[in-house]
This record gives C-alpha cells, structure tokens and sequence, in this order.
C-alpha cells in the first residue's frame, strides 16, 4: 500500500468570478485537497469578492496570475500583474505561485510576498519541449534558494521526457519539488509525480483544464484509490 494519502489540487481558471466559490466547493468535493486559483483567467479581478469566495478554505489554496510567456491569460501590463501578486499575497493563502524569472529579476517583490506568510511555489514552464537534464538540475538549483516549494513543468515529446523531469526528485528533499511534464505522453509523470516526492499533484475539473492534458480530479483521485489498495 502506499505510505500516505496522495494529494490533488485542482487547478481552477473560470472567466466569472462569480463562479469561483461553485468551483472551489466541486473541486473538494471531488476529493481535492487544494485548489489553485489562476486568476490570469478572471475577465474583471475583483480582491473582496475573491476573498470572501476563498475565506473558508484561504489554508487549501494556491493564487497565482500567470504571465503570458508561461502560459498565462492575464490581459493587462507586466507592472499592473506584478501589483495582482502582491494584492493576492495579502490575502494570505497557503501558497503563492510566481514565476521563477520574476523572482530572480524583482528581488523586491518576493520579499513583499513572502512578508505576506505565503509559502512560495517558484514556477518554470516550458510548452514546447522538456530541455536537457543538465538545463533542467540547474534550474531546479538557481530556484531552491528563493522559496519553499520549486515547480518544473515541461511539454513531453516522447516517454523519455518523463524520465528526465521524474530524475529531479533524486535532487530534492520531499515536499519541495513539483516536476512533471505536461501532454498526452506526459500524464505518467502526472501520476508518479507525488508517489516520488512532490508535494501533490495537479489535476482539472470537468470541462475546465487549464493545462495540455491535465487529468480530471474523480479520475485521479479513484485511480490512486486503487493503488492505495495494491501498492
């Protein structure tokens, strides 16, 4: 059997910050244990009616405002994204997760957020492919000493991506590392990732994945039943 119960976070990107609070509630009812909220996706990002959707939960979520180059949807300037961060940070969740290019270039502003009591999640995406393991480690090291959790996602082409991003956690203390590779073939990593160290792993809910194929919350959370069962 496996030694603990495996974690999920649901990612949540909805238009209507109206619905944010429905979609918070599904995601935990479907068995999450966190939920990330991409507030890049948000057409009108309005801070009191987000926090009183995420008061009850503010210890189980994950803000973020995705830059565009990683994927994000925000629609405004780089200085007015950087100014969501630090307005999400005083909201206090469990997590904050900003770009690690923006940590290492705005030293000023991962102070600010972390005086906020958030744990960070520095993040590196790649959606085109998964670099050499060589890139990957030395990333993985340039990112350690800046916050608690560090997340590598890359886009697999082929199987052996997997190997090369799972090969991180041989170089991370449990809980501190979120790699996996993104993409039909990728999904492997998708599951392994928190069996070999990461803290938990990301999944979607129905009709709403705001990754190249996250896996749904019921499916992942059944599958590990499963294993629970058998491992």
């Amino acid at each position: 059997m496996l030694k603990k119960r495996v974690k999920i976070c649901a990612s949540i990107g909805v238009r209507n910050i109206e619905t944010l609070n429905e979609k918070i509630e599904e995601a935990f009812n479907l068995g999450s244990d966190f939920v990330e909220i991409r507030v890049d996706y948000l057409s009108q990002i309005n801070f009191s009616i987000m926090k009183e959707a995420i008061k009850e939960r503010i210890d189980r979520c994950i803000l973020t405002c995705r830059a565009k180059s990683e994927g994000g949807e925000f629609k405004g300037s780089e200085e007015e994204r950087q100014k969501v961060l630090l307005n999400l940070s005083k909201l206090k969740p469990a997590y904050m997760d900003i770009e690690l290019s923006l940590a290492r270039n705005n030293l000023e502003l991962l102070s600010s957020i972390k005086n906020s009591e958030a744990s960070i999640i520095l993040s590196w995406h790649n959606f085109e492919k998964t670099p050499s393991f060589q890139f990957l480690k030395s990333t993985l090291d340039k990112a350690k000493p800046l916050g608690k959790i560090v997340k590598i996602v890359t886009m697999a082409k082929d199987f052996s991506d997997n190997i090369s991003i799972l090969n991180l956690y041989k170089h991370s203390k449990p809980n501190k590392l979120i790699a996996f590779c993104m993409g039909d073939k990728g999904q492997i990593s998708r599951i392994l990732c928190p069996i070999l160290g990461s803290p938990f792993t990301y999944a979607s809910l129905p009709g709403s994945s705001t990754a190249p194929a996250q896996i749904m919350v019921k499916e992942l959370r059944e599958l590990y039943g499963i294993l629970e069962l058998y491992c």
